[in-house]
């Protein structure tokens, strides 16, 4: 059985050694592979493969597909290592693929939904806009910035927070391996959507106290969590605008996946408000949950969210030196990055 460090390295030895020509079209037909991928997201095919190998004749019928074309997407993913077929026209999950089922711990499926969305692909395909004047494609493509469009969106607007929370599970865990949030008393979740990131550290730190803080349209996902969990004694929601002001009284200011969003000048009004916030409680610390750009052609998902970044929000990705350079233009000292075993980061500051 090969090793984690095994499994990993094989494929990059292997396109390594294909090539030149084969390299390049592996990745140029990249899109072809997540569509093929959204629609077995979409149409729950992983699901219906959770009891084991099954015919396409009965997925198709369940699916109300074309078996024939069916047949060809499940082939691809197949050859991509998310099912695998068993004998002729039988396929069953890898356990890349188990993750891709909607009812497993940690399941991939809303952000696969979101990443790989017929939407998404619209406006990466016109890419070539933001390479040539810096600016969001999005803009150009719908009319609208992303999140004023994602809010007109009930579709986008609900896969969005779904893969926002499904994203928050891949990172949270990892960095409470990691990050001791014991210390605080109150944490204000910044943008926190529908409170899972929150909710989890609550329920790892019974003394510990949160805010659940986003645009009032979000808040009411994060409520139905919190009581859910029964957290609503130690956890309170606050509507508003990050723009314009955070909630006081916190002494860690947490954010996940908040700053990669938005210009370095939108960025800073954020930063900003949050040390105004931490004004009356000097020992009080930011922490950001985000992925950090290693240097180099050093592989990381970091470096492909960019690009997302680019084209959506026109936000970007940041190096550990971008980051110390903007928590200090914000009135912030950075005081750590640490690493997890999932791709985020946790990058702490402290007042400057």
């Amino acid at each position: 059985m090969a090793t984690q460090t095994q499994a990993t390295e094989a494929p990059a030895r292997s396109v390594a050694q294909s090539d030149p020509a084969q390299h390049l079209l592996q990745f140029a037909t990249g899109y072809v592979v997540s569509s093929a991928a959204w629609v077995a997201a979409e149409l729950g095919i992983a699901d219906l493969l959770k009891h084991g190998p099954r015919p396409v004749s009965e997925l198709a019928a369940q699916t109300r597909t074309d078996e024939g074309a069916l047949y060809r997407s499940l082939r691809l993913l197949a050859m991509v290592g998310i099912f695998v077929e068993t004998q002729p026209r039988h396929f069953a999950l890898t356990p890349p693929g188990e993750k891709l089922r909607s009812d497993v711990p940690n399941s991939l499926r809303d952000a696969i939904l979101w990443i790989a969305d017929p939407m998404h692909l619209r406006v990466a395909a016109d890419l070539l806009h933001s390479v040539r004047t810096g600016q969001p494609t999005v803009e150009h493509v719908t009319g609208k910035p992303a999140f004023e469009y994602f809010a007109s969106e009930p579709l986008e607007f609900d896969r969005f927070h779904r893969a926002m929370t499904t994203l928050s599970a891949v990172a949270i865990h990892a960095i409470l391996d990691v990050y001791d949030f014991s210390p605080f008393s109150t944490i204000v979740d910044v943008a926190g959507g529908h409170g899972y990131l929150i909710c989890e550290i609550l329920r790892k730190h019974q003394n510990v106290k949160g805010v659940l803080f986003d645009l009032e349209e979000v808040v009411g996902g994060g409520e139905h969590r919190i009581c859910q969990l029964a957290l609503d004694g130690r956890c309170r929601t606050m509507a508003g605008d990050f723009f314009k002001s955070v909630p006081s009284g916190g002494d860690l200011y947490l954010m996940k996946n908040i700053i990669h969003d938005w210009t370095e000048e939108r960025a800073l009004t954020i930063l900003r408000n949050c040390r105004t916030a931490l004004e009356n409680t000097p020992s009080g610390k930011l922490a950001l949950i985000e992925l950090v750009v290693p240097p180099g052609n050093a592989p990381h998902m970091s470096k492909i969210i960019d690009m997302q970044m680019l084209y959506f929000p026109g936000g970007r990705e940041r190096t550990e030196e971008e980051y110390a350079q903007l928590f200090a233009k914000a009135g912030f000292r950075l005081t750590r990055v640490v690493p997890s075993k999932s791709p985020y980061s946790l990058i702490e500051g402290e007042l400057g």
